[in-house]
């Protein structure tokens, strides 16, 4: 174990935890670009060395935040909450709903092929979910995969629907077209998340019928 002093002068021991829980704060404060070992240290008020005897380096700290969200995910739905379908859309959609509040994560996985333990149980649970409607696993593998592509794809564009950004770019589509009114109805009228279950609804049906 390792000690720091806290902000009261008393002496407490480092922990992988403790560590996990400080990056934590430090990437949902200041993005993924701002993670780093020193940084982490810093918030600890620790050494670097102290850090790299609770993980190697920055990835082990990344997967290590990937598996501290992943716990949190919220219960898969049980065999009476619905179809097979309706099961399938439920998860995916309590899984988009609960990484919007932690879209770093987002950032991280776009830098690589980084998987967090955790979230096996959701895998498992869409192959076994898809054999109930007659694919194998292969065929529930490219399944799964299109649903996750479709989640993380909403995640990305969900800044671009903040109250602020929305206006501005519906001010912009408007100036380039021809009948800008009925471009501020269409964008106005729009809604990204009745747009997003209705589409997670249309793929899901989609590859069950495969």
């Amino acid at each position: 174990m390792v000690t720091r002093t806290s902000s009261s002068g008393r002496r407490r021991f480092l922990t992988r935890g403790i560590v996990v829980a400080a990056g934590r704060r430090v990437v949902e404060s200041e993005g993924v670009d701002g993670l780093t070992i020193r940084r982490v240290a810093a918030e600890l008020g620790a050494a670097p060395m102290a850090i790299y005897r609770h993980v190697e380096d920055k990835q082990e700290l990344v997967l290590a935040l990937l598996d501290d969200v992943a716990k949190g995910l919220p219960p898969l739905p049980g065999d009476d909450e619905g179809t097979t379908q309706e099961r399938l859309v439920t998860a995916f959609a309590a899984v988009d709903a609960y990484l919007a509040r932690h879209v770093w994560v987002v950032e991280i996985l776009r830098q690589g092929e980084l998987f967090a333990p955790r979230a096996a149980a959701l895998f498992m649970w869409t192959l076994d979910r898809f054999a109930e409607l007659g694919l194998d696993d292969r065929q529930a593998t490219d399944a799964y995969a299109k649903l996750w592509w479709y989640v993380l794809g909403h995640l990305c564009y969900l800044p671009g629907v903040a109250p602020e950004r929305r206006a501005a770019r519906q001010e912009l589509l408007a100036t380039s077209v021809d009948d800008p009114e009925r471009a501020r109805r269409a964008v106005g009228s729009f809604d990204h998340e009745a747009a997003f279950l209705g589409g997670l609804r249309t793929l899901v049906n989609a590859l069950a019928a495969r």
